[in-house]
């Protein structure tokens, strides 16, 4: 995302947030502190669940748009099918860049094909779509991070039952009125396994038992294995720190070992996946494993920095908009309390990562990045409410109204932006669904991103086949390859990107070609092969 979403979206959200901010604190509504009892977090959670899933068809018109949410689902089809990979068919291996290897394993001419990300968040989608739809996957995991934050809450602060409850229910209020958590809970990227994970992992590790130390690491092992194997550690070794200063060597061994096991295996990953899809006429596989992407992805500059502001102020953009002033006085409430330390520590550790490897975070809603540990940035700000409430004032009150203006204004106005920014990519998908055709070309370079419209099925079932133009290298020998008489390929116009354009404004990139550039020379080439051709406006 550029840094016109700073005009186009979080300049009017921050605007929001400020006047939601300010009507807060006006007594326009006589409210009560927070109590929420278990029950009601039940019923919260559902809630959730059902406006993530209903949202993922309403809102985000049921498209995956990035690159992330596509092979998230591109990797559970595989899957779900017991593979690790899906061979690719020997005409094709020649031309498998045309079917689109972005962000799959970097081998040239593959036997087979799968994304480069660990497999878990997808192992999770094939698991939950082996009984149900499998776009709740999503939605599930989100609404249940409500019932783990509040286990967590009272698990951190269990000794005043009163301040417990408060501090557990304003955690919970925190994350059911954060837009990023449900918006992105309607979508199939990893980030809603992340906060899940990291949540339920904590709760297993407040409980200072054997057997919740155990699950904790089983717990860890899909968490690192997600999809990169760096967010879940960053949450974890903070806590690890406070076994370290408490000296419970014990635990603090059998984290370490089980972790460095952990560690080991998913590292391993990516090479074990590569000798899948590598054979004997397969090109080169340089950037494979870990060592080879963390290299090429150190980008420092002076620009990471303004990048992670404009990170963060997008993140809190995203967030109930009493969040940041509550994380501040809960930090400084905490500041000598180990576990207000390491909730901030996992924060800001992630932070500060992803700053210096990857500050730019694609699409996404909020930052996704610090995704995983908007629980921690909910329980912190929950001790701080718990604190101002505490010494009385104007804190509680302010806090009822502003969650609730929060849900019934903020929520619905970020919903809209993300219905706004998927709706012509999905529009385009759906006019390529509906062509009628066998393949249809499409230039990575027509349209904004234009290069993830070509998204296909690992089997390659769907139809029509969508192949990059740039992409397939020798175009005359593909076009013999897939040409016989009956088979159409639509050609996309000037005209299909129109609106996918008009949303060029997010973008500080502009299309480098033009459809109608190459059309005839496509036609040409694709007629004299034996294929019927249609134009695709």
């Amino acid at each position: 995302m550029s840094t016109n979403n700073l005009i186009l979206q979080d300049s009017w959200l921050l605007a929001l947030q400020l006047l939601i901010a300010a009507l807060a604190f006006l007594p326009w509504l006589r409210t009560s502190p927070v109590r929420l009892s278990a029950p009601l977090v039940g019923v919260s959670a559902a809630v959730v669940i059902v406006l993530c899933y209903l949202g993922h068809y309403l809102v985000l018109l049921g498209y995956d748009l990035s690159r992330d949410e596509q092979l998230a689902v591109f990797d559970s089809r595989i899957y779900a099918q017991g593979r690790l990979a899906w061979p690719l068919a020997p005409a094709w291996q020649p031309f498998a860049s045309a079917l689109n290897l972005g962000f799959m394993l970097p081998v040239g001419r593959p036997v087979a094909w799968v994304s480069a990300y660990l497999p878990g968040n997808a192992m999770v989608r094939a698991a939950v779509g082996s009984v149900a739809d499998p776009a709740l996957t999503g939605p599930l995991l989100t609404g249940l991070c409500l019932p783990l934050i509040w286990v967590c809450a009272r698990r951190l602060w269990p000794d005043d039952a009163a301040g417990s409850r408060a501090i557990a229910g304003a955690s919970v209020l925190l994350l059911a009125t954060s837009g990023q958590v449900i918006v992105t809970g309607m979508t199939a990227y990893a980030m809603p396994a992340h906060l899940f994970v990291n949540l339920l992992w904590l709760a297993l590790f407040l409980q200072r038992r054997w057997p919740a130390d155990i699950a904790a690491l089983a717990v860890g092992f899909l968490g690192t294995g997600l999809h990169q194997p760096l967010f879940h550690p960053l949450f974890v070794a903070p806590w690890l720190l406070v076994l370290l200063a408490e000296r419970s060597w014990r635990r603090l061994g059998l984290y370490a070992a089980g972790y460095g096991v952990i560690g080991l295996f998913w590292l391993s990953w990516p090479a074990h996946v590569a000798s899948l899809v590598t054979g004997p006429a397969s090109l080169g596989a340089a950037g494979v494993d870990y060592v080879d992407r963390l290299v090429q992805a150190f980008d420092i500059g002076w620009y990471n920095i303004a990048k992670t502001g404009l990170n963060l102020l997008r993140y809190f953009c995203w967030q109930n908009p009493l969040l940041l002033p509550l994380m501040i006085a809960g930090a400084v409430a905490g500041r000598r309390d180990r576990r207000i330390l390491a909730l901030l520590g996992g924060f800001l550790a992630t932070l500060v990562i992803m700053a210096v490897i990857l500050p730019d975070q694609g699409h996404g809603f909020g930052y996704r990045y610090l995704h995983g540990v908007t629980g921690s940035a909910a329980l912190v700000a929950a001790c701080g409410l718990g604190k101002l409430q505490g010494e009385g004032g104007r804190w509680g009150p302010a806090f009822i109204r502003a969650t609730i203006l929060a849900a019934a204004v903020l929520l619905p106005v970020q919903a809209l932006l993300a219905h706004a920014f998927y709706k012509p990519f999905a529009g385009a998908n759906a006019r390529i669904e509906s062509s009628g055709a066998d393949y249809v070309i499409i230039g990575a370079e027509d349209g904004p991103y234009s290069r993830d419209l070509v998204l296909n099925r690992p089997d390659l079932s769907n139809r029509p086949i969508r192949l990059s133009y740039e992409m397939a290298g020798d175009f005359p020998a593909l076009a013999r390859m897939i040409c016989r008489p009956g088979v159409t390929v639509a050609l996309p116009t000037d005209r299909f990107y129109g609106e996918m354009e008009y949303r060029m404004r997010y973008f500080t990139k502009r299309p480098k070609t033009r459809p109608s550039d190459r059309m005839a020379g496509e036609r040409q080439e694709l007629q004299r092969a034996g294929c019927a051709t249609t134009l695709l406006d």
